[in-house]
This record gives C-alpha cells, structure tokens and sequence, in this order.
C-alpha cells in the first residue's frame, strides 16, 4: 500500500490500519524528512523520525524531562550496544516505565499532529507478521485517541472538508464492538456529533442542525470518522428526503472515568485472567453469563455490556498491557458466542449439540470433549454491581441538572451567547444514557430535565413529547409533566391539546401560573363543571371570562 499524499489523505490512510486491525510500518516521507509509525494489529507502538531535533530523546530534552547530559551517555549505550534508547533510559534509571509509556504516546501525538499537516509527500505500508520484534509498548493513550487529538488539531477547515468527502452520505455507528467501544476521550462537540448518528440523517444534516461553528462541527466528525466509531452508510440519501434524526439505537462511548487505583487494577487483572482461563470451559450461554430462556434482545444486551467490559483497549493507562493478547481473546470468542446466539437458526443447532452434552462435574475446569447425557442446567446470570451502577447514575444526574441549571441563568442574562446551548448539549449528553436505570423521584427529575433540553430545539420537539407521555403514564401525578406537554403543543400551534395538557396540570397544581395564564388566554366555552376538577384558581380563572 503506497501513494502520494494530499489534502485528506493520512487521515483516511491511519483509519485504514486501524480499522483493519493491520500490522506492519508505515513510513511518510517528504522531501529529506522521513517518519515512520509501527502498528500492531492496528495499534501503534512506536515511532521513529529522521530529524534530529524530533526524535524520543530531544523531545525528552525539550520538555526538560531529561537533560542533555544524560541522553548523551544513553545514546552512547543505544550505539554501542544496538538497543533501544526507551530501554537504555530505563535501566540507567533515567525514566522509569510509566514514564516511558507517557513518552512514547507524547511523542507518537506530536508526530501524527505533525504529519496530518503535510501538504503533500508520499506514503508507503509495509505489511509485516502480527509477532513483529518484542518488547513493544502499551501506550497509555489508544491508537484511537491518538488519531482523534491529532484531527482536532488540524486548523485548515479546507483540509477537513476534503477528508470529508461527500457529506450527503448518511452516518452509521460502527457495527463492529472493537470500534464502537474503543477508548476515546470525546470533547463536548464529538459527543453531541456522536448522539446524533442515527442511521438516517446524512453528515450534512447533522453540521446543519448543531449551533456551533461549522468548522469545529466538521472537524469533530472527521475525527470520529477517522477513528472508525462512525462510518458512511453505503446508501446516499436525498436531501429533500430528510426526515428527522432520532436518539442514537445504540449504546455510544462512555465518558472518561478517573484512573483505576491499585486495588481496582488488581481486581481488574484477576477478572481478565479468570475469563481467560475459563473460555474454553464455557458454552456459548456461559461466556455471555445468560440462562437458556433469554431471546435475542437480551443477548444483544449482555454482548454490548460485556464487549465494553472486556474491549482490548481496556489495557490502555491501567498497567495491563501485558495482558492485552488475553483480552483480544476474550473480546473474540464474546463475539463467537454472540454471532452464534443472535442468529436463530444457529443458536438452534446449537442448543440441540448442547443437549446431547452433559454438564461437567462440579469443579472440573478442563475444557475437553462433552459426553453424551442430558442437558445441563442454565449457566447463572453473570453478576453485577447494582449500587455502582446506581452512584454512577446519580452522579450523572447531579451534573446534569446543574449544567441545565447554570444554561437557564445564562439563557437569561445572555440571551444571544451560544454558550447556555452549549451547556444544554452536554446535559443531554449526561441524561440519555442514564435515563431509564433511574428509579422513583429521580427518574421523572431526569426524565423531566432531559425533556426540556430536547424541547430547546424544535427539530427535537418529538422526542420530548415522547418522553413526557411515558413519564404521564408512569408518574400521572406530576404536574409539571403535564405542563411542558402542554408547552410543547403551545408551540406547536394546537391549542386544544395544549389547554388540555395545562388543565391536567392545574388539576393537580391549582396555582401553576404557566397553565393557569396560558388556560385563561386560550381555554374555549364555558366554565367547565365543578366536578371536572374546576375548582380553585382554575375556576375562579373561568368566571373571569
């Protein structure tokens, strides 16, 4: 694989390795300037740079993490000795390993960052075998990180816009769990980009309906493009066609989470070692920790929590890089067993095989060859942590409401400033995961809030309608459910349905002023009857007319 490169090419070439999953170097040359990326199934794991000034070393100097001196006496040993200078700066004690994962990943970054600038040059890929030489590193930050950050600091809107190609295409999320959930720190822009990728609205549509400048919009596609988590569908779809976007159907990449402590670590170790060990002793129900009784939807659940669970970029930044082999292992035959057990006519075939085995005795760990005998028993359902979970959701909440919060004030004091709706965006980015794992009066708080951050938009009226008609019938007490129904068929222009939602309020809560003066200006008729719930403010509203 080689060719010349351009405006939009080294974006497009990285996706191609990394999504692919290839393995080999790739060498980028202008004129007397040569640098060169070493991937490992599609991961990066070294760099290396002709230009003196650039190299691991100088960077180290640069950055004062090492002085001259001593990069001086750890080159000697590099030519001496024909090792690597990573490797000789570590057992001189210079850097230890951490250290030197933080160096690399730096300079991999200021590299790609580098070379996505190039006007023009040539590539080529060099194919080699996955083992390639020993002794790579784990970078802290993912090969996927890397890309995005570097596309982020691409400044030129007419380099993204080539990249970007035909942008009356419609984006997909990625089918493929090694790309969907790999590890990736997304700003604000790339999530809220990210939620709307719904399998129908094109790239174009999607820049239009964000209120942020066009380029920034268009820069955070192409990251997430580049990085394989969204792709063109293969369908271009009319403009005049349009229909509106709805939420994402699938899980999207969570947010960052603070670093593992060492307990955590531990305990994260022992969880890959032990789903390791145990794959070739497990059937298919076993590996996905699902009974027998459980149809397709719960299957795809448990794969998509587990794929996020268990996804080989885990090891980036939480000291199991030695590890990472066993994780693609597991992430595989999760796969295996997923793409069997979705697919009905396969899990049926299966289940009969499994119904000639018979269990292994208690304790057996080996996976050898079942024996003919009855089936055996429903494997139990795989534990989880439900507080976690829980304390996860609330937090997100707490964050939630106080971004709605401080976007309301701002709204009010600077109402032409972009920056409330900004906030409004990473409020909703916050709620929608979260929504429904919420339980009692902060479920409908939530529900409530995200519908009023759906309702800022009127292209998004729906989905808020549709929220607070399963929060109505979930909650019919909530008066203020009922009022911002009421709002949103206010706007809408259907007035009879808008007097009706507000005077389900007003039932509820005689003194809300919003249903109380949008009922008094708008209700047609008489004054309804006393025993229709006219009572109060509401009836005293009605005699005025």
């Amino acid at each position: 694989m080689n060719g010349d490169l351009a405006e939009g090419v080294v974006p497009e070439l990285l996706r191609e390795i990394y999504v692919g999953r290839r393995s080999g170097n790739l060498h980028l040359v202008r004129g007397e300037e040569r640098q060169s990326l070493r991937f490992r199934h599609g991961h990066i794991v070294n760099a290396h740079t002709n230009v003196l000034e650039e190299r691991l070393g100088e960077m180290l100097v640069r950055r004062g993490l090492l002085s001259e001196a001593d990069l001086a006496r750890a080159t000697e040993a590099v030519v001496r000795d024909g090792r690597r200078l990573g490797e000789v700066l570590n057992e001189m004690g210079l850097i230890d390993a951490s250290g030197l994962e933080d160096a690399v990943a730096l300079h991999v970054h200021e590299m790609i960052a580098r070379v996505f600038a190039w006007p023009d040059g040539t590539y080529a890929f060099e194919e080699q075998p996955e083992g390639g030489p020993g002794g790579e590193l784990t970078l802290k930050l993912s090969t996927g990180e890397l890309i995005l950050e570097a596309v982020q600091a691409v400044h030129d809107p007419d380099v993204v816009r080539h990249a970007l190609g035909d942008m009356d295409r419609v984006l997909v999320l990625s089918g493929d769990p090694l790309l969907r959930f790999q590890k990736l720190t997304l700003s604000p822009a790339d999530g809220f980009v990210l939620s709307r990728v719904d399998g129908v609205t094109s790239a174009r549509e999607v820049v239009q309906m964000i209120p942020l400048p066009a380029d920034h919009t268009e820069r955070s596609l192409l990251g997430l493009l580049s990085t394989g988590v969204v792709e063109y569908g293969g369908v271009r779809r009319p403009r005049e066609a349009s229909a509106p976007a709805h939420p994402a159907p699938e899980p999207v990449p969570a947010a960052p989470v603070a670093p593992a402590t060492d307990d955590k670590a531990a305990e994260r170790r022992r969880e890959i070692l032990e789903a390791w060990e145990g794959l070739k002793a497990l059937n298919h129900f076993e590996v996905l920790g699902l009974s027998r009784s459980v149809g397709e939807a719960e299957v795809k659940e448990a794969y998509f929590r587990l794929a996020k669970r268990f996804h080989p970029d885990v090891h980036h930044g939480t000291s199991l890089g030695d590890l990472r082999d066993k994780l693609e292992a597991v992430f595989i035959r999760l796969g295996e067993a997923y793409e069997v057990l979705r697919d009905p006519r396969k899990r049926g075939d299966y289940e009969a095989r499994l119904g000639r085995q018979r269990p292994k005795p208690a304790g057996e760990a080996g996976g050898g060859p079942a024996t003919p005998g009855p089936p055996e028993p429903p494997a139990p359902e795989s534990p989880r942590d439900p507080k976690e979970e829980a304390r996860v959701a609330e937090e997100a909440f707490r964050r939630a409401a106080k971004l709605l919060d401080q976007a309301k004030v701002l709204e009010q004091e600077k109402p032409g400033e972009p920056e409330h709706q900004r906030l409004t965006y990473d409020a909703i980015q916050l709620l929608e995961p979260i929504v429904d794992t919420l339980e009692g009066k902060t479920r409908l708080r939530a529900q409530l809030l995200l519908a009023r951050g759906w309702a800022k938009n009127p292209k998004w009226a729906k989905r808020s309608e549709e929220l607070l008609l399963k929060a109505s019938r979930e909650n019919p007490q909530s008066p203020e459910t009922w009022a911002l129904l009421g709002g949103i068929y206010a706007q809408k222009g259907l007035r009879t349905r808008a007097v009706t939602m507000y005077r389900k309020a007003l039932e509820l809560k005689p003194d809300h002023e919003e249903a109380a003066q949008y009922v008094a200006a708008n209700a047609p008729g008489p004054e309804p009857p006393e025993d229709e719930g006219a009572s109060g403010l509401l009836g005293r509203l009605f005699k005025k007319g």
